[in-house]
């Protein structure tokens, strides 16, 4: 099965579940609209079947790359970064040797460049997200992150841009360009309640987890989430059931000897579904932590349909 990894490296990304997701998501001539609450990376959004999608990310950050990323050619976005890595004397490195394999010296050199390049970028009064996005190529764990001034703070990560990384950006590229796909950058609340009567939308969330204090639930990086932000989804979910709007959210049961009762109590009370999911044993700097109980909790009959994304490209 083959699935596509977005060019954005931004945490809690499912590329990892989708193999189990997506075969348990509604069939493509069920659905009319699909919301992806939470879109993160969109990952999520590049991999689905559906004719009509809603991607909805309170980053807006996010969201702009993967605006530049439908909005601008990949042979544009891709001479853009090697004139970036040109200019400011990144690292050029084939893709089997690392920058770790430079002297102290050079790590030394390619460190300030990259910060130079970084404070160029913060200091840009209308953003080129090109540039943001050639930062994540050489940012530590390739990760994306913000200060409180929402300047980019990553510091170097011996990272490089590799010819891999073209190809995914040519294919993502591509993907979006064939999708009616329709970005937005709201309050997941404020979505959620927008929406009145069924017409046969349904709804992915992979909402933060309450247990975790990963960079993406931190209040810097428009998170925050706790408990108290649980329990309104929960009930912001139920009336949707009663509307008839079908759901499917990711979440975790047990994280680092934590467990989320709450979260196993409402779906049970709600007569939901709960599907467990493979442990994937996500490192430190994933989504979750390692040794986490992931599911994903349903409110309609799943079917397991396997699709391709390759087929709708």
């Amino acid at each position: 099965m083959n699935y596509l990894k977005s060019p954005i490296f931004y945490m809690g990304n499912k590329y990892d579940l989708l193999p189990e997701l997506l075969p348990r998501f509604p069939r493509k001539e069920e659905v009319e609209t699909f919301i992806d609450l939470f879109g993160g990376s969109g990952t999520v959004s590049l991999n689905v079947p559906y004719d009509n999608i809603i991607y909805n990310e309170l980053n807006d950050n996010i969201v702009e790359l993967l605006s530049m990323l439908k909005n601008n050619t990949s042979e544009d976005i891709i001479n853009h970064i090697e004139k970036r890595i040109k200019e400011f004397d990144l690292p050029k490195l084939s893709c089997d040797v690392r920058v770790s394999h430079y002297t102290e010296e050079l790590k030394q050199k390619s460190n300030e460049n990259y910060l130079k390049f970084r404070q160029f970028y913060n200091s840009q009064q209308n953003k080129d997200y090109k540039d943001l996005f050639t930062l994540t190529f050489f940012s530590f764990c390739n990760l994306i992150r913000f200060n409180s001034k929402n300047e980019f703070n990553m510091p170097f990560g011996n990272r490089c841009f590799l010819e891999e990384h073209k190809n995914i950006i040519e294919i993502a590229n591509k993907i979006l360009n064939n999708k009616n796909i329709k970005f937005k950058n709201m309050d997941a609340f404020n979505l959620l309640e927008s929406i009145k009567e069924n017409n046969n939308i349904f709804i992915y969330l992979d909402p933060p987890y309450s247990n975790t204090t990963a960079i993406y639930n931190e209040s810097r990086a428009f998170g925050g989430w706790t408990v108290e932000e649980d329990l309104k989804l929960f009930a912001e979910l139920d009336r949707l059931n009663n509307l008839g709007v079908k759901w499917c959210m990711s979440n975790v049961l047990e994280n680092k000897g934590k467990s989320n009762n709450h979260i196993k109590e409402w779906a049970i009370g709600g007569g939901y579904e709960i599907i467990y999911l493979e442990d994937k044993n996500y490192a430190s700097l994933g989504k979750g932590n390692a040794n986490s109980l992931e599911i994903m909790i349903v409110n309609y009959e799943t079917p397991y349909k396997k699709y391709n994304i390759f087929d709708f490209i």
